[in-house]
């Protein structure tokens, strides 16, 4: 009876973390997309003159032939399986970002010496934490984005995210568990850098400002656009404002199949570090003729059980490919 509590209790435990306001998934994130899609919507019919309905918003923003596409459900199954199922042991192997900024203030005091904090008033502290944390998350995810498009072995796992045929909000967690751990562990080393960093110069306990117990900036980009990134609605960025922030446009054009979309818009809430380090690519304010998939290889994407195992082996090939290329050559070299 014991047993069957504490795994119930468990159950009911993620579930509601999953949820809570502060989530991804919670209501202000999902209500949020919801009216930022009601307001394109109207934005639309009313540029074209055409009539306002709200059947007609049902069908246009939920699709019947996205939501019951085979594609969907095994989003649905991935993004159970990754959020509701191993959202637990992802924590427990992340890396603590409080120890990164402890170790980050030690190491600071070493090198430069402990020194009393900087008296400067508590509003421009908070708000260049906040600016400096948002950027670490951002470069964090764009270095671990660019690793697993660079590498082939890397990207064996993240092709699991770019087999989706069709996107929804589901999409996002469509992941494979090792790349959600190397993203989780990339970001808590940058994020802890930068609460490091801030500590060492003004004080224990120096954080930034928030809105339902995350970062304001990031926050405000889960609860406006943020669900849309994966989905079919084409609102794109463009000029200045498409060099600094991702529209869902930009990540759309990051899942095309088409080369020229290849390894472009990394970044997750900013284009700011695709824009620096050459991976932009602008949308155009019309809808480009895309399509979402790996080709050839998406039926062995087909279920849960082969987007997880199959990564496994097709990495593991690559990387025996190259040990046996490596020390191929010097055995062939010493024939001559």
């Amino acid at each position: 009876m014991s047993q069957h509590y504490w795994l119930w209790s468990a159950v009911v435990g993620q579930i509601h973390s999953t949820f809570q306001n502060g989530s991804p998934y919670g209501a202000p994130a999902l209500l949020g997309a919801l009216l930022f899609t009601i307001g394109y919507y109207l934005h639309r019919r009313l540029a074209r003159g055409q009539p306002i309905s709200v059947g007609d918003f049902l069908r246009s923003i939920f699709p019947a032939r996205i939501l019951w596409h085979p594609s969907s459900r095994v989003d649905m199954r991935m993004w159970m399986l990754n959020g509701l199922v191993l959202a637990s042991a992802y924590g427990w192997l992340a890396v603590s970002g409080f120890g990164c900024r402890d170790l980050t203030v030690s190491a600071l005091s070493k090198v430069f010496g402990v020194h009393a904090p900087l008296a400067w008033p508590i509003a421009p502290v908070l708000l260049i934490s906040t600016v400096l944390e948002l950027l670490a998350y951002e470069l964090a995810y764009w270095f671990g984005h660019y690793l697993f498009h660079r590498y082939a072995w890397l990207w064996e796992f993240h092709k699991v995210h770019h087999s989706a045929e069709v996107m929804t909000t589901f999409t996002e967690l469509r992941q494979h568990p090792i790349e959600i751990l190397a993203f989780v562990n990339l970001i808590a080393i940058a994020t802890g850098f930068v609460f490091g960093l801030m500590s060492y110069l003004f004080g224990p306990g120096t954080g930034h400002l928030t809105l339902l117990n995350a970062n304001i900036l990031l926050m405000l980009f889960l609860i406006s656009y943020g669900h849309l990134r994966h989905s079919h609605m084409w609102i794109a960025f463009t000029g200045l404002p498409g060099k600094l922030l991702q529209s869902p446009a930009h990540h759309q054009l990051h899942h095309s199949d088409s080369p020229a979309h290849w390894d472009k818009n990394l970044g997750f809430s900013l284009a700011l570090w695709d824009w620096a380090f050459g991976t932009l690519y602008m949308p155009a304010k019309a809808r480009e003729d895309i399509t979402f998939g790996v080709g050839p290889e998406k039926a062995d994407y087909a279920t849960v059980g082969s987007s997880f195992i199959l990564p496994f082996a097709r990495s593991f090939a690559h990387i025996a490919g190259w040990w046996n290329a490596r020390h191929a050559a010097p055995r062939a070299r010493a024939v001559h």
